[in-house]
């Protein structure tokens, strides 16, 4: 039998805290972060900068009236899921029994007159006829700023959506950050390492580049099908299941005549004016049918059926899709092997009953909720960052949650 010290396949899950320690900031600091970094005088005349901050204000305001801290923090997955319900509000299947607040409407940019009015203006006093005249022209304004208000109100919210991803692009770049303390990732398993991760920057991309390690995500290989295929050549398959920063998503024409979703990345050349940043952001719509995700999604549980182990660092447990693949996971044997790196993962027995995924985690390895057959899962919880956690001589070999010492 193989013990814990031997090497074992193993698949890796990056989330968010995973990066941290290489300067990506974390959800609620990211999210002061992006509305600071729209704080611009474009961003004011054209009314984003009013549209995030009301936002911004009516989610600190609904959770203090229901008990949290006005201090805690709005996950930016939060914000930016808010902002894509209020540009799709007129169009939620619950429109019809919601009353918008009147605020929403006043929120418009600075209205500005039709291009050429001062010169059309001015020869119109001196001409004052045909269709210059200065009465006409005044009504000519008055219409166009109104409906120019009419049409910003409606965009203004999809425009939000476009300013929230640009900024996140650049607050998750890594390309000049320490990224060394990812390192023990690379020699976790025997033969190629396979890590999924739910961030956007490019901290592994760089960990293979600086150690000289071939590295493979696949996305140049999808051709819109659901099979992902892998260089197989490559040392480390990387599965990037939201996306990642350098890549962008436009809309071709198929074989067929029908428009789909391509990718392009950087070895194929950005396009950034005709294309939107290749990530799923936000709490709502990770199941994007579009695109490659839904693909890499099915990779990831074809990783996982193979895995007889899991390290999980950084993520906290809240997409739901992710859950659903884990869960499978573990109840397809009669034993799995989990190690978790968290600061902020509660281990605690006591949490039985939560409906969390983390509380059915630790529910599942302890002692009263053991199978007949034996231990039904070995959890092993680091309560560090990835930068500490990641130092451990050995992940697989701390007693798993919920065993007594004398524990065989």
């Amino acid at each position: 039998m193989n013990s814990h010290n031997e090497a074992k396949k193993t698949v890796i899950l990056l989330g968010a805290g995973a990066s941290m320690d290489a300067g990506v900031p974390g959800s609620t600091n990211m999210t002061q972060q992006i509305v600071e970094a729209l704080d611009t005088f474009q961003n004011k005349r054209s009314g984003i900068t009013h549209a995030v901050n009301y936002a911004l204000g009516a989610m600190i305001a609904h959770r203090t009236a229901n008990g949290a801290s006005a201090y805690a923090g709005i996950d930016v997955e939060d914000l930016f899921s808010a902002v894509q319900m209020l540009a799709e509000r007129e169009t939620l299947e619950i429109a019809p029994f919601v009353q918008w607040s009147p605020t929403l409407s006043e929120i418009k940019p600075t209205p500005s007159m039709p291009a050429f009015f001062d010169r059309d203006f001015r020869e119109g006093l001196e001409r004052g006829t045909g269709f210059k005249t200065p009465s006409r022209m005044i009504k000519k304004a008055f219409e166009e700023l109104n409906a120019s208000e009419t049409r910003a109100t409606k965009t203004l919210y999809e425009s939000l959506q476009k300013e929230l991803l640009s900024a996140l692009t650049k607050l998750v770049s890594v390309t000049d950050k320490d990224v060394s303390y990812l390192s023990p990732l690379l020699k976790m398993s025997t033969g190629t390492a396979q890590i999924a991760t739910l961030n956007y920057d490019r901290s592994i991309e760089l960990l293979c580049e600086q150690n000289n390690v071939s590295l493979d995500t696949g996305i140049n290989g999808w051709t819109g099908g659901s099979d992902w295929e892998w260089s197989p050549g490559a040392e480390v398959r990387l599965l990037k299941i939201h996306g990642s920063i350098d890549w962008r998503i436009k809309q071709e024409d198929g074989l067929g005549g029908i428009p789909e979703t391509k990718v392009v990345t950087e070895e194929d050349g950005l396009e950034r004016h005709f294309s939107v940043p290749g990530v799923v952001f936000g709490a709502r719509g990770k199941l994007r049918a579009d695109g490659p995700f839904l693909s890499m999604l099915r990779e990831f549980e074809n990783m996982l059926s193979d895995a007889e182990r899991l390290l999980v660092v950084g993520y906290s447990f809240r997409d739901e899709h992710i859950n659903v693949a884990l869960t499978r996971w573990i109840n397809s044997s009669k034993l799995r092997d989990l190690t978790v790196i968290d600061p902020s993962f509660n281990d605690d027995p006591r949490t039985f009953g939560q409906k969390n995924f983390s509380s059915q985690l630790v529910s599942a390895s302890t002692e009263r909720n053991w199978v007949a057959e034996g231990r039904k899962l070995n959890l092993r919880v680091f309560n560090e960052t990835a930068s500490n956690g990641l130092k451990a001589n050995d992940l697989w070999s701390k007693e798993p949650v919920g065993t007594s010492p004398n524990a065989n």
